[in-house]
C-alpha cells in the first residue's frame, strides 16, 4: 500500500472510532454528531454512518434517529455582525470566514502580545480586518488579501489602514513589518508553507505569528502535515510558543452549504467547521529560500450581478462560438468543496453558489455578462465587439444565454436570501478582473 492508502485507511477507521465513541456519549442529533467531532465534513460523517449501520456496527434505531435529523430544516440564522457589505466568497478562492466569536478571540489574543500602537499584518483574513473596523481596534492594521474584488470593497471602507493586494504563493511580498502577523491560509500544505515564509519577512524579530491550522478531522494525513509544518517553522526561526485545537470557527459559505443541500443534509450548522490556532515567536532571523509553489491556475474574469459571483476561465477565441452554458452533473451544483474533486477541471464558469458549467464561446459569454451587469442588449454589445451582425442563429444562442444568465442570478439571490445572507455586495457591479 502507498502512504497515501495508508492514511487514508487510517483515517476512516478513526472517523468510525470517533462517531462511535460520540455516540455512546450520548450525541442524539445530527448536528451534535458533527459538533463533536474535530472538524469532519459531515458529508463524510454521513456516509461513515450509512458504513457503520450497514455493517451493524451500530443499531439501526441510532442511525434512523440521527439520520431523520441529518435532513430536517435548520431554524439558526447564520447571522454574522462582521461580515455585514463584504462580497460573497467564491468557491475558487478557498474562502471560508472566521465567525464572529472567532474574530474576537484573535483580536484578544493579539492584544496579549502587542501594544496599542504596534502594526498588526493579517494574511489572507479580510473577516478579521472587517471585525477589527468594526470594533475601532486600536492596532493599525494592514491586510493582505489576492482576491481583487476583496480588496476594492475593502479599500473603499477606510482610510485608516491599508489593504494591499499581494499574491503570497508566487508575488512579491510587500516590505512590511509587524509585531505580530495572523494568517489564515487555504488549509494546504504548501499554502501553509508560503504564507509561513511570507509572515516570516514581514514578522518582526520577538513577535509573534497566529496559524489558523486544519484539525486532525479535516482530511487524511493532517498529523504528517503538522510535523513537516513544525520542521519548516523551525527552520525559519519560530518557536512555537501555543497550540488551540479547534478554538476557532468559521461561517459555511454559500457554496459549501449548496454542496451539503443536493447531498440531503440541508440543516447542517453554519458554525460547524472548526480550525486550530497556533501561536509561533520570531526567535531568529534565518535566510531560508522561498519554497517553490506551482503557478496556480490563470486568473479568471469576474463579474458581480445583484451579489451573484459568477467566474469565466479564460479563453483564447476571439470569434463566435457557442455561449451557452452547459450542464457538467445534474442540478449544476458542484457536491463537494475539495480541490481534490477531479470535476474541478472540467468548469469554464463558476458561481458563488458552487454551479459549474462548461462554456465553449466563453470571449462572447464574458460580453454577455458585462452587457446585464451595464443594462445594454446583449445582441448589440456582441456586434459591437465582432464588429458586424449576429446571423438569425446567433441571435437565438445569444438570447437564450442570456435567459440562462438571468434565471441563475434570479436562483442565487433567492438562496444568498435564504440562508439570510445579508451582508453580501447587492450592487450591480462588474468586478475587476
Amino acid at each position: 500500500m502507498t502512504i497515501t492508502e495508508i492514511e487514508s485507511q487510517a483515517f476512516e477507521q478513526s472517523v468510525e472510532r470517533w462517531i462511535l465513541h460520540a455516540i455512546t456519549s450520548g450525541v442524539s442529533t445530527f448536528n451534535q454528531l458533527v459538533k463533536a467531532l474535530p472538524s469532519v465534513d459531515p458529508i463524510i460523517v454521513a456516509h461513515t454512518l450509512r458504513r457503520l449501520s450497514s455493517n451493524s456496527a451500530m443499531p439501526q434505531d441510532i442511525w434512523e434517529k440521527l439520520n431523520i435529523s441529518a435532513s430536517q430544516t435548520s431554524t439558526r440564522i447564520p447571522y454574522s455582525h462582521y461580515q455585514i457589505g463584504l462580497p460573497l466568497p467564491h468557491p475558487l478562492d478557498f474562502d471560508w470566514r472566521f465567525t464572529d466569536g472567532s474574530v474576537d478571540h484573535l483580536l484578544k489574543s493579539c492584544e496579549t502580545l502587542t501594544n496599542s500602537n504596534d502594526t498588526i499584518v493579517l494574511l489572507g483574513a479580510p473577516s478579521l480586518f472587517r471585525g477589527g473596523l468594526a470594533l475601532s481596534w486600536q492596532r493599525r492594521m494592514i491586510l493582505l488579501e489576492v482576491n481583487t474584488t476583496m480588496t476594492n470593497h475593502l479599500t473603499s471602507l477606510t482610510s485608516r489602514s491599508q489593504v494591499v493586494r499581494s499574491d503570497l504563493l508566487n508575488g512579491d511580498v510587500p516590505k512590511l513589518s509587524g509585531a505580530a502577523v495572523v494568517m489564515d491560509p487555504p488549509w494546504y500544505f504548501e499554502h501553509i508553507q508560503s504564507f509561513l515564509w511570507a509572515a516570516c519577512q514581514i514578522c518582526q524579530l520577538g513577535g509573534h505569528i497566529f496559524v489558523s491550522l486544519p484539525p486532525v478531522g479535516t482530511r487524511p494525513g493532517i498529523n504528517r502535515e503538522w510535523k513537516e509544518a513544525l520542521a519548516w517553522a523551525k527552520r525559519l526561526g519560530l518557536k512555537l510558543v501555543h497550540r488551540e485545537d479547534l478554538s476557532l470557527s468559521y461561517l459555511t459559505p454559500v457554496f459549501e452549504r449548496n454542496a451539503f443541500r443536493v447531498a440531503g443534509l440541508p440543516a447542517i450548522e453554519h458554525d460547524w467547521r472548526r480550525g486550530d490556532l497556533a501561536i509561533f515567536q520570531r526567535v531568529s532571523s534565518a535566510q531560508v529560500p522561498r519554497p517553490d509553489v506551482a503557478q496556480q491556475q490563470a486568473t479568471w474574469s469576474e463579474v458581480s450581478l445583484l451579489g451573484v459571483r459568477i467566474r469565466v476561465r479564460p479563453w483564447t477565441s476571439s470569434e463566435f462560438e457557442n455561449p451557452k452554458l452547459v450542464p457538467i452533473l445534474p442540478g449544476n451544483v458542484l457536491t463537494s468543496v475539495s480541490r481534490r474533486d477531479a470535476r474541478r477541471q472540467l468548469a469554464d464558469v463558476w458561481t458563488s453558489g458552487n454551479r459549474v458549467f462548461m462554456c465553449q464561446g466563453r470571449d462572447i459569454l464574458w460580453h454577455v455578462l458585462q452587457a446585464i451587469s451595464t443594462g445594454d442588449q446583449p445582441h448589440a454589445v456582441v456586434e459591437a465587439f465582432l464588429k458586424r451582425l449576429l446571423d438569425p442563429n446567433e441571435g437565438v444562442l445569444i438570447a437564450e444565454v442570456t435567459n440562462q444568465i438571468l434565471s441563475l442570478i434570479s436562483l442565487e439571490q433567492k438562496e444568498n436570501l435564504l440562508f439570510n445572507d445579508y451582508w453580501n455586495d447587492t450592487n450591480l457591479t462588474l468586478a475587476a478582473s
